[in-house]
């Protein structure tokens, strides 16, 4: 089974510069516990080995999204202020809010796409209703990514452990690869994998 198009397209990181929406579908391979990691910066990489973006590995309550051709920090990723909840920065705009919530014994993510005007860092604002929700065997790295917009909740990215035997590049026991539709921003889904990596890279429970 392979992620569908979204309802309508899903973007949030963009800027005057750059967007992220892909125009096919997409594979990147990503690493497990790159929140933990302290040996400099991390590739992201597609399956063909294009770097994507590259992640930080100097901050503990933060991540950054680097852009791969000159090193320019694009977003950032930082914990709180509440428990259980994570805010998607460009540069001091708030773009996205990350919720970990349980419903019936079992983790689910709820991200919240922001709308102009961005709400400054800091400031105060209402969360609209959430543009997609993360759930499945997070432990396991077998988890999809929803689209709240649609009634059926189609399903939009999906994360799985392991490297496609298709892929040119090698993977460990920690890889693991996001599929993303087309139509959908590949920074955020990567955004919010990096979150999902980081409430349970802690020892949280098997999905709670």
């Amino acid at each position: 089974e392979h992620p569908s198009v979204p309802l309508r397209r899903i973007t949030a990181l963009q800027d005057s510069r750059v967007h992220f929406i892909n125009d096919a579908p997409m594979m990147c391979i990503m690493r497990q516990r790159l929140w933990e990691q302290r040996d400099g910066t991390h590739v992201i990489r597609d399956i063909n080995g294009i770097s994507l973006f590259q992640i930080d590995g100097l901050l503990t309550a933060t991540r950054q999204l680097l852009l791969p051709n000159n090193g320019g920090c694009h977003a950032k990723i930082e914990r709180g202020p509440a428990e259980d909840e994570w805010s998607i920065y460009v540069q001091d705009e708030r773009r996205v809010t990350v919720l970990r919530r349980v419903v019936g014994n079992q983790a689910v993510f709820l991200v919240h796409v922001l709308s102009e005007p961005f709400p400054q860092r800091g400031s105060p604002s209402t969360l609209p209703l959430p543009a997609l929700s993360v759930r499945g065997n997070f432990k396991e790295l077998d988890f999809w990514m929803y689209d709240c917009s649609d009634p059926n909740n189609r399903k939009v990215a999906h994360a799985s452990r392991g490297v496609p035997s298709t892929a040119s590049l090698q993977g460990d026991k920690s890889s693991y690869t996001l599929e993303v539709a087309e139509g959908l921003d590949v920074a955020l889904v990567i955004c919010v994998a990096l979150v999902v990596d980081d409430s349970f890279a802690a020892g949280a429970g098997a999905n709670v």
